[in-house]
């Protein structure tokens, strides 16, 4: 893809975000330790969610875990199969993931766009999403879900402490009425965090450094 293209990517992301930043967040969830929001999104009938938790870890320990795309199945939501498509340099590529999605639908799938930068000041990281729904024809059996824009963000609080946000908006592919999506929306936030923190704080997780990513010291 050419460098046009990544900018018109980044453009829309930021277009994407800025028009629903208005919009009131309504904390949905609060329970052990995950706080769950959500609110309206411009243009769409799909809610945007944002979930937040802290974690006892460095940013390399969870920077390590996002970036095993292979991995995803053990932690993230409903995720049955993901893979990394093609790796631009160190921190930005194509992933390709599919979403479970309970019979008689059939299963979706997404192609994300990620691109990783740190704050130099405050060296917080953040991982920005952008769906590329046609970077890849459609599969036989599968939904592309049509968009979706977000990001990672990690903040680091102390030495080996960091908050963590994973904000979201994604639109509903196939037949998945709005207000059922609405519904659950909460469920992807709250668990995919909660997993992530009970992987990256266990005492067999290894401690990683990432290199050219600055730890608060």
């Amino acid at each position: 893809m050419s460098i046009r293209k990544h900018f018109l990517l980044y453009s829309l992301f930021l277009l994407t975000c800025s028009t629903s930043y208005c919009q009131k967040w309504d904390l949905k969830k609060d329970q052990e330790g995950v706080k769950v929001y959500t609110r309206d999104f411009s243009g769409s009938n799909v809610q945007e969610f944002k979930g937040e938790v802290t974690v006892k870890s460095n940013l390399g320990g969870i920077l390590k875990l996002i970036d095993s795309v292979s991995e995803y199945p053990k932690w993230m939501y409903k995720c049955s199969c993901a893979e990394r498509l093609k790796k631009i340099n160190q921190g930005s590529g194509y992933t390709y993931t599919v979403i479970t999605s309970p019979w008689p639908i059939s299963d979706q799938d997404l192609i994300t766009y990620y691109n990783v930068t740190q704050d130099t000041n405050t060296k917080t990281v953040t991982i920005s999403l952008v769906g590329v729904k046609d970077y890849l024809p459609a599969k036989s059996g599968k939904v592309r879900i049509p968009g979706m824009t977000g990001f990672w963000q990690l903040i680091p609080i102390a030495k080996g402490v960091t908050k963590v946000v994973y904000q979201v908006h994604c639109e509903s592919g196939g037949i998945l009425p709005a207000d059922v999506v609405n519904a659950y929306i909460t469920d992807t936030p709250y668990y995919v965090l909660l997993n992530l923190r009970a992987l990256v704080e266990s005492p067999q997780y290894p401690k990683f450094v990432v290199k050219n990513v600055k730890e608060l010291y």
